[in-house]
């Protein structure tokens, strides 16, 4: 990496050590502490910081594979919403950081995305990655009076993004949530979803958009998985569709 990429990254907040590991796992790809070890020459002590830190940012996420932890770095897209302020400066960088990590995108299935920014830039990947005026389907979540105000602020963000992006959205839902449904002002603003009702057997915070699946979980530390699969995007579209036929409008 060359002075100025690495001056560029410092300016935003990151160390030098998180720049090395970041850098690394855009070269490797999905892959264990170790590999990231080596490549960063940085202590054991300083890597193992450094991810967690930058899960913590939303910039890297794991995925468990039996009993080992693979680290791979998210898309470099994020780090223009990380910090607004330095956009311009950051748009001269994304794109040689994309290019490290091209040669090795088509080996990741799976990211993980924790904490309120990890679960900020899995939906910015639905923004990102679905043209405008696409449909989007799923099985919703909840809905913001079940959560705190951390939520809720993350669904008004969402669905302001979502209408100026036109897209088509169809949802299903348990019947208790129905009069939720109804009663929520908030949705009719920024363009209500189609919602179809099923009797308390549907799963719950999955949405299906082109070759990807998101996983959503509203905790205490909400998680969220995107799941890269044309077959497993397709089985839960046909699914999706199948409780569709029956689900009550």
């Amino acid at each position: 990496m060359c002075m100025v990429e690495m001056g560029v990254l410092e300016d935003i907040g990151l160390s030098k050590g998180q720049i090395k590991v970041y850098v690394a796992l855009l070269e490797l790809g999905e892959t264990t502490s170790g590999p990231v070890i080596r490549k960063s020459g940085l202590q054991n002590s300083v890597v193992y910081n450094a991810l967690n830190q930058l899960m913590e940012k939303g910039l890297v996420g794991y995925v468990l594979k039996g009993k080992r932890k693979l680290f791979s770095a998210h898309n470099p897209q994020n780090l223009l919403d990380y910090v607004d302020d330095k956009r311009q400066k950051l748009e001269k960088v994304v794109p040689q950081l994309i290019a490290k990590q091209t040669l090795v995108q088509d080996r990741q299935e799976a990211q993980v995305f924790t904490g309120w920014k990890g679960l900020y830039n899995a939906f910015n990947f639905i923004l990102t990655t679905l043209p405008v005026g696409s449909e989007y389907i799923g099985f919703a979540a909840g809905f913001e009076e079940q959560f705190g105000k951390e939520a809720r602020r993350f669904f008004r963000e969402f669905h302001k993004k979502r209408i100026k992006m036109k897209y088509k959205v169809k949802l299903i839902a348990n019947e208790d949530a129905r009069k939720q449904v109804e009663e929520y002002g908030y949705y009719r603003k920024f363009g209500t979803p189609m919602y179809r009702f099923v009797p308390g057997i549907a799963p719950q915070g999955v949405i299906i958009f082109g070759d990807f699946v998101l996983q959503v979980g509203f905790e205490e530390e909400p998680v969220a998985v995107v799941i890269h699969s044309s077959a497993i995007s397709d089985s839960y579209r046909k699914f999706f569709y199948k409780m569709w036929e029956y689900a009550r409008g």
